[in-house]
């Protein structure tokens, strides 16, 4: 059985919650890495809740007298309301990684670490609605190359990794493939009218790494 990314990030997660769990959620929400740490920072709040109780001085009943200590609690902040927390966030992250191993299966990290567009593209450019990307035969079947797009696509929502630039990493994305022997064009669009220049923006940016990519491995 193929042990994903998302559960090799677990260690990680629980030895560093406050670093990787404050970091902002990308465009389409937290990475599984993000709540796993989340997950294990609300473990850390339900065991403090458990065995740290709120001691604060009690009142004084009279003249002279000694302040006691007493036990303050309060149901709005119950060590099952975050365990309860850490097994959605469990549960997020464990379902981000169930849809790596539908989309990638064993496909190796090499693979699955770059973006198709930059290792096949050979241009493109701006649309109406978004763009078009353009790749190179070399990639196969428009069936199989969408496949790796989805396998990547799904590979960016486990850890941290740096996406701002990748057009597969905006939410509302779709993507329509059709080709012939000599290439494979991609018309890519957005629900939300409003990240069209984006989309734009980092097609290009994709289409420039894929320029160098060719340079650097003549």
């Amino acid at each position: 059985m193929v042990r994903s990314f998302a559960l090799v990030l677990l260690a990680t997660a629980c030895g560093g919650p406050s670093t990787i769990a404050a970091e902002k959620p990308g465009p389409r929400g937290l990475r599984a890495d993000q709540h796993l740490a989340m997950a294990a920072r609300e473990d850390d709040r339900a065991t403090q809740l458990t065995t740290w109780p709120d001691n604060r001085p009690g009142p004084v009943t009279g003249p002279g007298e000694r302040m006691v200590s007493v036990a303050w609690t309060g149901t709005w902040d119950t060590a099952e309301d975050h365990r309860r927390l850490a097994n959605i966030h469990r549960s997020a992250a464990a379902q981000l990684d169930a849809e790596y191993q539908e989309a990638c299966g064993s496909t190796p990290a090499e693979i699955v670490t770059v973006s198709p567009l930059q290792r096949y593209g050979i241009g493109g450019g701006p649309t109406a609605g978004g763009a078009n990307v353009i790749v190179t035969a070399e990639a196969g079947t428009p069936a199989r190359l969408l496949g790796e797009l989805r396998c990547h696509r799904a590979w960016m929502m486990l850890g941290p990794n740096d996406m701002d630039d990748c057009p597969l990493d905006l939410p509302g994305l779709h993507v329509h493939a059709h080709g012939d022997a000599n290439a494979i064009e991609l018309e890519m669009t957005v629900d939300d009218p409003k990240l069209i220049p984006e989309l734009q923006r980092r097609a290009a940016h994709d289409l420039e790494m894929a320029t160098h990519r060719v340079h650097t491995t003549r």
